[in-house]
């Protein structure tokens, strides 16, 4: 795989494969890789990026297993219309996902804003 292109600004993220899910509360904006509704899951990408206010707040882990930690949220599948569009529908059928998220500032629900 080539390398693939993470722009600290959400106006800069027209040029590459990221496609924008949906502000979630609490989260921002989702950015999922080259993530289309009839893909397969074994080409599903498991980072998604995060961003607040036109700025890159986070990234996270989109792992297709039901990994056992408190760090891990764990989304049914009836909220992956939430912060995913489309929706690949392979993962309807994948099993448990668990996410991560990573921050990159210090209290991302304090400031969120969702446009």
């Amino acid at each position: 795989m080539a390398s693939i292109r993470i722009p600290h600004q959400e106006s800069a993220i027209g040029s590459t494969a990221w496609v924008k899910g949906h502000c979630f509360p609490a989260m921002g904006v989702h950015y999922w890789y080259a993530a289309t509704r009839d893909m397969s899951c074994d080409n599903f990408f498991p980072v998604f990026l995060l961003y607040n206010g036109g700025v890159l707040n986070a990234f996270g882990w989109a792992f297709q297993a039901d990994l056992s930690s408190s760090r891990f949220e764990h989304p049914t599948t009836s909220s992956f219309a939430a912060f995913m569009n489309p929706v690949p529908q392979c993962l309807y059928n994948a099993g448990k996902l668990s996410t991560l998220h990573i921050y990159l500032n210090g209290n991302p629900q304090s400031d969120l804003i969702c446009n």
